[in-house]
């Protein structure tokens, strides 16, 4: 069943998949339908999971589940992830791939391949201020605080010599 994300408990667990590329109107669309429909069958042992998304930035796609009625299942978890390698084949995007970082310089969010993102840090174009999307969060009450956060209070710092 599919919850408001505003309503849904800031305790619930969430996935964020970015994607390497910003979605044009169209694409917006047709996965807002298709998310609607996945969401609306997902189950954990013949259960209903009380779920939600949210797109955010035009480039991220934000799963939550509220666990305190129904817990995902490494099954439902499956179903999940094979659901966005087909949104992955479908749009020829990258949506997995952690080696995708995603950061914001001028206002503007930038996703580079993990060797680019460290070259930049090298010339100085990126520094342990610059803000960076810390997708390993999992729980929605992380989205306001533990997600766009400066390099230097993410995981990100250990590139930064």
């Amino acid at each position: 069943m599919i919850l408001n994300f505003d309503e849904i408990n800031d305790d619930s667990r969430i996935w964020v998949f970015q994607s390497n590329r910003k979605f044009s109107k169209k694409e917006f669309n047709f996965l807002d339908q298709e998310i609607r429909l996945f969401l609306n069958s997902w189950t954990a042992h013949g259960s209903q999971l009380n779920a939600s998304f949210k797109f955010k930035y035009e480039m991220f796609i934000i799963i939550a589940l509220d666990e305190t009625k129904s817990n995902a299942t490494g099954c439902s978890i499956d179903q999940l992830m094979n659901f966005i390698k087909q949104i992955e084949n479908e749009f020829s995007i990258r949506l997995l791939d952690r080696l995708d970082i995603s950061y914001v310089i001028d206002d503007d969010i930038k996703v580079d391949r993990l060797d680019d993102f460290k070259n930049k840090i090298l010339s100085k174009k990126i520094n342990k201020n610059t803000i960076v999307f810390n997708n390993l969060i999992e729980l929605k009450s992380d989205l306001a605080y533990n997600w766009e956060i400066p390099i230097s209070s993410s995981w990100h710092k250990q590139l930064i010599k």
